[in-house]
């Protein structure tokens, strides 16, 4: 049965430890290298980022605007379908109107033809005509009736005959309107062919845009691809980096911590947990977020080295605490850091203050846990 160490002893013993491997670490590289490697290769992965969403908003913009084109053209298409439809009905019209233009003066011309033969034929009566007739009447009643009844027929056909060129001329004036009004309708379809012609030269033109930046959004996207693999290449070395900075033992030191914080706060992210910061989606949560107002006093939650202090494009002000034993405990977003590289710090002892600096969406503590560089849940280790 192996003896359980008195925890008294396992605190001398990790402030032996710290101690010792602040003594071997104060010879180690700077994480400068490995820390600004990381946040160029995140910083160009982040600018690319940007371009290819620029590039593919820029084709949705393209598209919506040939969609809207595309609704514009369907309703001119209809407007002139419905000027054909308008034409042909006005063409009928007149082919009509002509017809009935045509039988009118066909009426007039038979009609005054009738008057001729009439005329004729009453010049031969009796001989010798009308004037034979005038010679032949025994009494003037013969005689002025025989001229009344000539004036009668005669401006009874003078009569009839204006009747049927006026109606004629009606018909003539119908016809020049229905073809005044055909002239609009042609002029209006001419017009909207004119606008559909347009409307369809702006439809390929953002067929191309589309085009392009589709292949634009392809090509980008191997370069996202290509400083996604640069990032996560540089974030290994430097988590490799912190690893090899942390002392690695048994974890004994990772017992009797404390709260981080004065108080309670709300814990809004868990360990390992998916969370949405600032619109991206990110799973695998790192440390346990906890809620408090800005500029809240942090505390050491346990004793220790500190061993990095520095602002990260992610974390913000972030402390690193050696604790010794293979432990390390790391503090984010700090609104400001209180403490330098290679002090001494005991439990409870103030080493930054509450902030949103980072990729942050308000204000809180980040903290984590890791025993030989490898992520542990910190509800396995504090609690309030």
């Amino acid at each position: 049965m192996t003896k359980r160490i008195p925890l008294p002893w396992k605190r001398l013993l990790c402030c032996a430890l710290a101690l010792a491997c602040a003594v071997s670490l104060s010879g180690a590289p700077a994480l400068a290298d490995y820390k600004s490697d990381w946040e160029q290769a995140e910083a160009d992965l982040e600018k690319e980022k940007k371009v290819y969403e620029q590039i593919k908003n820029e084709k949705a913009k393209a598209e919506q605007q040939k969609k809207s084109l595309e609704n514009q053209q369907a309703i001119i298409v209809g407007q002139i379908n419905d000027a054909i439809d308008q034409i042909n009905q006005k063409n009928s019209e007149i082919a009509i109107q002509q017809q009935a233009i045509a039988d009118k003066q066909a009426e007039i011309d038979g009609r005054r033809a009738d008057f001729k033969d009439r005329m004729q034929a009453m010049q031969k009566m009796h001989d010798g005509g009308a004037v034979s007739m005038l010679a032949s009447a025994d009494n003037l009643y013969e005689l002025l009736t025989y001229s009344s009844n000539l004036r009668q027929v005669s401006e009874k056909d003078t009569q009839v005959l204006e009747e049927m060129n006026a109606q004629k001329d009606e018909l003539e004036a119908e016809e020049a309107e229905l073809e005044a009004a055909k002239a609009e309708l042609e002029e209006a379809y001419n017009a909207l062919e004119a606008k559909e012609d347009q409307l369809q030269a702006n439809i390929q033109e953002k067929d191309k845009t589309i085009s392009d930046k589709e292949a634009a959004a392809e090509a980008q996207a191997e370069v996202v691809a290509a400083k996604q693999k640069a990032a996560d290449k540089a974030e290994a070395e430097y988590e490799a980096w912190v690893k090899s900075q942390a002392s690695s033992g048994s974890g004994v030191c990772a017992e009797g911590f404390r709260w981080p914080l004065p108080i309670a706060g709300r814990v809004t992210t868990e360990f390992g947990a998916t969370q949405n910061v600032n619109g991206v989606i990110q799973s695998g949560h790192k440390g346990m977020d906890i809620a408090a107002p800005g500029g809240t006093p942090i505390y050491a939650a346990h004793d220790g080295t500190i061993s990095s202090t520095t602002g990260h494009w992610s974390y913000g002000n972030v402390v690193m605490v050696d604790n010794g034993d293979g432990v390390t405990t790391l503090y984010a977003h700090m609104s400001s850091i209180a403490v330098g590289v290679g002090q001494s710090v005991k439990q409870g002892d103030v080493i930054g203050y509450v902030g949103s600096t980072g990729n942050s969406t308000g204000n809180h503590l980040h903290f984590e846990v890791r025993i030989n560089g490898a992520l542990q849940n910190p509800r396995n280790y504090v609690a309030f």
